[in-house]
């Protein structure tokens, strides 16, 4: 628990407004910015690409923009977005947006410097040798890319949503301005904070957690916990907002210190093959089996977890108090709207040994991390449940 190695290289600024000061916070990191966003249109409708565009001239700063990227990031995009940057002359990468452009901006700005092409990095054929410089400006409440060296990108031609990881892809500024996330639609806000809990609650009991990963998810799991309902009914309270922002950095510094497990393994080959799926709401419809299969090989861990949630169960044997976490998840998704299962997305029970295969596959890193380590069977038995 003692066992810690701990270096942050990004630089946070962490303030409401901030959107509009990214230039005070950019200097020399560049001389022109590709600004990445996802081709839905948001950050354009609602003036962030705008905001961003003022404060990057006032740091006398060139810059294209590039929005041809999915909500769950495929190769071939990220692929085009490189030969895009490389044309135009980028040197600086902005991920403006959620996870996916965050993401996307990690792995343009790695392969671009290191050479290649990136499936050569998503397959484990090489390691990136270096990076340009990655500015993370997050506008929803859910991933904490902006202070992790993860990057998630789906192999188009393997199906395969992938992890790359390395120390050179943490952004070198992470500009979190709570205004941001003000415009998410209620089950966007749900579905985000909900990944947010996922990577939190996972950290927590994970095997490579330490005492420093505990503090970070604790943090974020007591302020989703308080603020989550709030946001869903009243997306306008900034108050909340500013909570669920706080909480998802804190779950991606935990994260980063003793990545996630079980849950999250299981969910990439769903948002891989259903590429629609939303990654949290994918969560939701997995967290409550992941709960019930992991409970029993980490009592101790959920007793605390409940203890930070504020579940009122003292006087009751460690089970079920520990039992209570779960009964509050279930509770949880129904309350802020995300009581789905898989078969709501169009899953079906033939889509499950592709699952289980892809698991064992390219997600073995995380079933290992999980504190019950599961077989085949058990892994099928968890995707029927949630079915």
């Amino acid at each position: 628990m003692f066992s810690i190695e701990f270096s942050l290289p990004t630089k946070i600024i962490f303030e409401r407004g901030s959107l509009s000061k990214v230039h005070e916070h950019i200097d020399n990191l560049g001389a022109k910015a590709m600004v990445i966003m996802t081709r839905g249109g948001s950050m354009i409708k609602y003036g962030y690409y705008s905001t961003l565009r003022v404060s990057l001239e006032k740091a006398g700063l060139k810059y294209c923009m590039f929005t041809d990227i999915s909500s769950n990031p495929r190769s071939d995009e990220v692929e085009r977005a490189i030969a895009f940057a490389e044309k135009n002359g980028c040197d600086l990468f902005i991920g403006l947006g959620g996870g996916s452009a965050i993401d996307s901006a990690k792995a343009v700005a790695a392969t671009l410097a290191s050479g290649g092409k990136l499936t050569d990095y998503l397959r484990g054929k090489k390691e990136f040798s270096e990076a340009y410089p990655i500015v993370a400006i997050p506008t929803t409440h859910g991933t904490g890319s902006e202070v992790n060296k993860y990057a998630v990108i789906t192999d188009v031609e393997r199906k395969a949503k992938v992890s790359v990881v390395s120390k050179l892809i943490y952004p070198k500024v992470a500009v979190l301005d709570p205004e941001t996330t003000l415009t998410l639609p209620p089950t966007l806000s749900a579905a985000t904070a909900f990944d947010a809990l996922a990577h939190a609650l996972e950290s927590y009991v994970s095997r490579r957690t330490n005492r420093l990963a505990r503090m970070f998810a604790a943090e974020a799991i007591r302020n989703i916990v308080e603020n989550i309902e709030v946001v869903v009914k009243r997306g306008i309270n900034i108050q909340a907002r500013t909570r669920l922002l706080w909480a998802s950095m804190m779950a991606g510094l935990a994260i980063d210190q003793s990545r996630t497990a079980l849950c999250h393994a299981m969910e990439h080959p769903i948002s891989a093959h259903y590429e629609k799926v939303h990654h949290g709401m994918g969560l939701a419809a997995l967290l409550p089996a992941w709960l019930k299969f992991t409970l029993d090989a980490a009592i101790e861990d959920f007793v605390e977890i409940a203890e930070v949630m504020g579940l009122k169960v003292t006087t009751m044997p460690q089970r079920y108090i520990a039992m209570s976490v779960y009964d509050y998840i279930l509770k949880l998704r129904n309350s802020i709207g995300l009581n789905v299962r898989l078969s709501d997305f169009g899953v079906s029970e033939k889509d499950i040994g592709k699952f289980v295969d892809d698991v064992l596959d390219y997600m073995r890193p995380l079933v290992y991390n999980n504190p019950k380590v599961p077989t085949r069977e058990e892994i099928k038995k968890l995707y029927l449940e949630s079915l």
